[in-house]
């Protein structure tokens, strides 16, 4: 049957699929928006925030540098020339004035000792207040004479810088023939602070170091840059000491406006160098947004994959219960020859095979319905026959009664009429359970039964109730198959007369305990053992000794439950105890309606 499809949103299997979806879906696109945005935001702060770092980190290098050649340049103070003059000032301003050969020779040593005290030192020169000057090189290049060294803003620094350690920036080494390989300058003045008089001392000298660029690659070798990525080093003037782009080495520094750049830059504590860095975003954010890309499409595949398990899953739901419904229809046109085929164990399986029995279930319903109605009405008769019986029965019991006082057979008709009274009391079925008044009555009528015709030297009774237990309910017919066991398994095999003792009390826990205990010959262990056998497996149907103790158990059992029933003692030759454990309840359970008398 080919589906409707304006029906569609009524289908249980578009319900269920777009529940399954949404309850699914929906979420995981908020979750994978907010992931996705949450994680692009840490990665672009994590990437920013690690160049910061970087750059940072590159700035107290830079800071470090400078104090470490301020440490080279001060060593002019402390290097000691063959232990006669002490310090290198002094010795130099005494050999000036003495005009001492060895002058050449000391500032030749000091050059050579300090040039190789640090790899990325080029070039280092001595020049006296003359302007005479003295030079050494790790570069095998020869010194350009014609060239004016120091330059003249060098000298005009270094006089303004007296004490300080000067600096000049990146710029090339034109006073060697030859190179074209850029360099920074540092520079100090060397004082006499021993042999002037001056409170500052003499100048007796400046000292020069050309440092390679090589300082800075060692300072970002662990940078790792893009191609487009540029970082500067700029100077407190703007001009450019080194870059990873060269071609801007010495150059003023202009920003790069452009809005595909992250400007970032980096002051050092001591020297106001600017550590510059240019980043281009789209290099910086690459890899970011690949992994974002990545993440998209692994979440659009388990989107894909939720469909297609909605999909499937509400097929596979569905689809019996479509069938179902197929074969319910032609169980409302009245065709009962169809069954459902049980595919699976689960519960559209339990449903599929519960559908399958109630519909054979109903077809035998269907095909005993008029026996059933042909019962009914007979049942309906034997309804009124029975109620015609028990008056039919009471009334010719009444004749004989009345027969035998007309004979003066009076205990004849008392008999008759405690037997009448029982009859009664027995056919009465609309009660399951009486009032223990009731029960005791009906147990007095069947007792002077018994002591008219066993004597009352044989048999005594003796009631142990309290009065404000005589309205409560307890099983009806429940005492007197025990007082009739009592009399007939107890007391008359014995000798002498038997007494049967019925109490009544109230137990904790709203309970009501019956007790009906004789002083017959009792029971032996084994018979006492058989009995509570039949008690626990329950066999009211055998027909058999102790039926009506076992009766009363079941019916006990039936009415209130497993934890109430029937417990037998009994010792030999001292008696035997039966006690009944009921709930306590002055409600009488009334099963139909009695017949009216």
């Amino acid at each position: 049957m080919a589906s409707n499809p304006f029906r569609l949103h009524k289908s249980i299997f578009s319900k269920f699929t777009l529940s399954f979806i949404s309850v699914g879906l929906i979420p995981l696109l908020i979750l994978s928006y907010i992931s996705l945005q949450t994680f692009s935001g840490f990665m672009e702060r994590y990437a920013t925030n690690n160049y910061e770092q970087m750059l940072l980190f590159a700035s107290r290098n830079v800071d470090d540098m400078f104090v470490k050649y301020n440490s080279i340049s001060k060593l002019m103070y402390s290097y000691g020339v063959g232990g006669q003059y002490g310090q290198l000032g002094q010795a130099i301003a005494a050999q000036n004035k003495e005009k001492d050969y060895r002058l050449t020779t000391t500032i030749n040593d000091f050059l050579q000792t300090i040039l190789y005290t640090e790899r990325n030192l080029q070039n280092v020169f001595f020049v006296q207040p003359d302007g005479t000057f003295q030079s050494m090189t790790k570069n095998n290049v020869a010194l350009d004479y014609q060239y004016q060294f120091p330059r003249v803003e060098w000298k005009e620094q270094m006089k303004l810088n007296r004490n300080g350690l000067g600096f000049f920036s990146t710029h090339k080494q034109d006073y060697y023939m030859g190179t074209t390989d850029q360099v920074m300058t540092f520079s100090r003045n060397l004082t006499d602070v021993l042999g002037s008089s001056k409170v500052e001392g003499e100048i007796v000298g400046t000292f020069y170091m050309d440092v390679g660029l090589g300082v800075f690659n060692e300072i970002f070798k662990q940078m790792v840059l893009n191609k487009k990525d540029t970082v500067y080093v700029v100077d407190k003037l703007g001009i450019i000491l080194y870059s990873n782009q060269t071609e801007h080495i010495g150059t003023v520094y202009h920003a790069n406006t452009s809005e595909d750049f992250l400007h970032l830059q980096q002051e050092t504590a001591e020297n106001s160098i600017q550590i510059v860095g240019e980043f281009y975003k789209k290099e910086l954010f690459l890899k970011v947004e690949q992994l974002i890309r990545t993440i998209t499409i692994v979440i659009g595949l388990c989107m894909i994959s939720l469909i297609v398990v909605a999909v499937w899953f509400s097929n596979r739901f569905s689809k019996p219960i479509r069938s179902i419904t197929r074969e319910m229809a032609k169980v409302e046109s009245g065709n009962f020859n169809t069954q459902v085929t049980v595919r699976t164990a689960d519960e559209l399986g339990l449903l599929s095979h519960g559908f399958n029995k109630m519909v054979g279930r109903l077809k035998e319903y269907i095909d005993v319905v008029y026996v059933a109605q042909i019962k009914q009405k007979q049942a309906e008769l034997n309804t009124l026959k029975s109620q015609i019986r028990p008056h039919y029965l009471y009334n010719t019991l009444e004749v004989i009664r009345m027969s035998a006082v007309a004979d003066d057979a009076n205990e004849v008709g008392d008999m008759i009429l405690s037997l009448s009274h029982q009859l009664k009391y027995v056919l009465d079925y609309g009660e399951e359970t009486v009032g223990i008044r009731a029960e005791k009555e009906n147990l007095e009528k069947y007792f002077h039964l018994m002591v008219i015709r066993y004597g009352e030297h044989r048999l005594s009774l003796d009631f142990r109730f309290d009065a404000d237990l005589m309205d409560c309910a307890i099983p009806k017919l429940s005492l007197q198959p025990i007082v009739e066991n009592a009399i007939y398994h107890g007391i008359m095999p014995k000798s002498g007369k038997g007494t049967i003792r019925i109490s009544i009390e109230k137990l904790p826990d709203n309970l009501l305990s019956i007790t009906v205990d004789d002083d017959g010959i009792g029971m032996s262990e084994e018979t006492l053992e058989l009995v509570r056998q039949k008690l626990a497996v329950g066999s009211a149907l055998d027909t058999g000794s102790s039926i009506g103790l076992i009766n009363v158990h079941e019916r006990i059992v039936a009415l209130y439950g497993q934890d109430y029933g029937v417990e037998i003692n009994s010792s030999q030759h001292i008696g035997t105890t039966v006690r009944l454990v009921i709930p306590l309840t002055k409600e009488v359970n009334i099963r139909v309606e009695s017949h009216s008398s």
